[in-house]
């Protein structure tokens, strides 16, 4: 593709955690960026087992888990880089415990530990040596003060506010690292039984600084950190299973790395995941307040794994299903695309007050037009619907979809193909890239099935395949489930008599300024759209307006990333907030004599103001 025809962008440079919080502090609080003066006043230095290196919730938060996954964090920073990762970390927290003994009452947990191979639990030296001792090849139980001897146990629940327990019996010690700073701060555990969490894999890359991870694990009320260091991280709540991100702050020296996630007694022998791999990259074992934590990197546990002769865990992805259909041939070129002839303004009537031309973008929009190839107006004609694309955000501002409820077919989804569209340059568009090794779905914005439809398979197989361009792509997480969303056109031209039974539907994104970042992309935290149809016995047009937002998610840890709210709202309303213009669309609304206050949640159809 030419350079003079599409002028080359600039990729986005990624911005580091450091500056992502300096933007949402900025946002958030006018700038202020330092902890509370309170907080400042107790920074001392002071060696702990664990230690807060950041003291500010909103960047190094310590979040509560409850049936396997993790609340929602404040940040919008942290919800992009966890989210799309949700279902990987989520694995690794199945396999995180508590290690608990028995034989001293002042002792009810020791550390935290984790699952590192079949049937095998990691932990740190520091705490094995409470409950087992070396002789000579040996490592038995200790005698217990209470007389008798300690047993040990490891508990993956121990969640907040959750009662019960998944208790695994420790049968025996394999392995502690000599003492010493010389020797990594390693214990080697043996469970009993066969029912174990699936073990979490060890990472095999190159430890990166700035890489993002969390730490996993059982932080308990530690007065080795300031009192105000705490209240502000963990507020009052201790001795359950938290997940706490931080990143990567300096490069490994020897068999150790440095994080600054947010730790306290308790986590010590909890894992360090990388968020993106979901893979272990360290074992946690103490820190410095305000100045690093440390943890055994991974490559040195395979090691030690390795001298006992332990198979460490590869985690196999399951084989995909083959494909029924055969290979879809080569995309269509720019000059085969170019014969589509999108959506059609005339096509609910041919009159004046019925032709609806596609919405109009503001000026501070069309500034931000993609060009197209060979047209002028921006757009990109597909069959049945066209879209406009933003150059810099990468996503359509728009999409303009005819359908014909009269003459529809439902196609069945086979393998699907996503393809770039060789009409705009490859830098205004967002491929697979985005949506690799990650829970993020390419989720349609024209769905698949609305324009499929047609006088013959031919066109109808062509509408199904022009859905499949990354342009009419957004990221969906894999846990959203559209429901109303989905079926709101059905539902509105079920009930309103839509004459000939055709509809238009106009989609898109809400582009905010506070918009998570997420592999150098922002990512819409909501999305519009406005359905149109002519009521049949008026011959009028009627028209409404809908949200779908995960902006307004409740913070409860119960509700989490995916789970949207679905609003209908004034399209006049609208349009101010989108800087999209629908036309006479706005006078055809039921609700255009409304306020903002109009807006209302919509928990099942018939709650749709009709």
């Amino acid at each position: 593709m030419a350079e003079t025809t599409h002028p080359s962008l600039p990729s986005p440079t990624p911005k580091t955690l450091n500056e992502k919080f300096a933007e949402e502090v900025q946002r958030l609080f006018g700038g202020v960026t330092e902890p509370p003066a309170g907080v400042q006043e107790t920074m001392g230095g002071g060696l702990s087992q664990e230690a807060i290196i950041i003291v500010d919730q909103l960047q190094r938060p310590a979040l509560l888990v409850r049936k396997n996954t993790f609340e929602a964090p404040q940040s919008a920073v942290w919800r992009a880089l966890l989210d799309p990762n949700r279902s990987k970390i989520e694995n690794a927290i199945r396999a995180v415990g508590r290690v608990e003994l028995t034989g001293d009452p002042t002792l009810p947990y020791a550390g935290t530990g984790w699952m590192i191979a079949d049937g095998i639990a990691i932990t740190n030296r520091h705490v094995a040596s409470i409950f087992a001792s070396k002789q000579g090849a040996a490592f038995p139980f200790r005698n217990s003060p209470m007389g008798g001897k300690f047993t040990a146990r490891i508990d993956f629940r121990e969640e907040f506010n959750l009662p019960g327990s998944q208790e695994i019996q420790v049968e025996k010690v394999l392995y502690i690292s000599p003492d010493g700073d010389a020797f990594p701060d390693v214990a080697i555990l043996k469970l009993k039984g066969s029912r174990l969490p699936n073990p979490i894999e060890l990472s095999d890359a190159k430890i990166q600084i700035k890489q993002p991870v969390v730490v996993i694990g059982y932080p308990a009320n530690d007065p080795r950190n300031p009192a105000a260091a705490v209240a502000d991280i963990f507020g009052n709540v201790f001795q359950v299973k938290r997940l706490s991100p931080g990143e990567i702050s300096g490069n490994p020296k020897g068999f150790l790395i440095n994080h600054d996630c947010s730790t306290l007694g308790g986590n010590s022998g909890a894992v360090v995941l990388d968020i993106e791999s979901g893979k272990a990259v360290g074992l946690h074992f103490g820190g410095r307040f305000r100045i690093n934590n440390f943890a055994v990197e991974s490559a040195e546990l395979k090691k030690i794994l390795s001298k006992l002769k332990v198979q460490v865990a590869v985690l196999e992805m399951p084989p995909k299903a083959k494909a029924k259909k055969p290979k879809p041939g080569p995309a269509p070129a720019a000059n085969a695309l170019s014969k589509r002839t999108g959506y059609q303004e005339d096509f609910l009537g041919k009159s004046a007050a019925l032709k609806l031309p596609v919405p109009t973008l503001s000026a501070a929009h069309k500034a931000n037009l993609a060009p197209v190839q060979g047209k002028t107006d921006g757009l990109l004609r597909y069959t049945h619907f066209s879209l406009a694309m933003n150059q810099k955000r990468r996503f359509a501002f728009f999409t303009a979809c005819n359908i014909d409820g009269g003459s529809s077919a439902n196609i069945r989804r086979e393998t699907d193909k996503w393809l770039l569209d060789p009409r705009i340059h490859e830098k205004h568009q967002i491929g697979n890239e985005l949506y690799s090794n990650n829970d993020l779905d390419r989720g349609h914005l024209v769905r698949r099935l609305d324009p499929v439809w047609g006088a013959n398979a031919e066109e109808r197989q062509q509408a199904n395949d022009d859905t499949f361009y990354y342009t009419n792509a957004t990221p969906q997480h894999a846990r959203l489930n559209q429901g109303n969303w989905n079926d709101l056109e059905n539902y509105i031209l079920s009930n309103t008599d839509a004459k000939d039974l055709r509809v238009n539907v106009y989609t898109g994104p809400v582009f905010g300024d506070d918009d998570p970042e997420y592999r150098g992309v922002f990512l819409p935290q909501a999305y519009w759209k406005v359905v149109a149809v002519v009521n049949g016995e008026t011959g009028k047009l009627h028209a409404t307006a809908y949200t779908l937002s995960q902006r307004d998610l409740l913070t409860n840890i119960e509700f989490v990333f995916g789970q949207f709210r679905t609003y209908q709202l004034p399209i006049a309303v609208l349009e101010k907030r989108i800087g999209i213009s629908f036309g006479k669309l706005a006078k055809a609304d039921p609700l255009k004599s409304q306020e903002a206050f109009a807006i209302r949640e919509i928990t099942k159809l018939e709650q749709v103001r009709l």
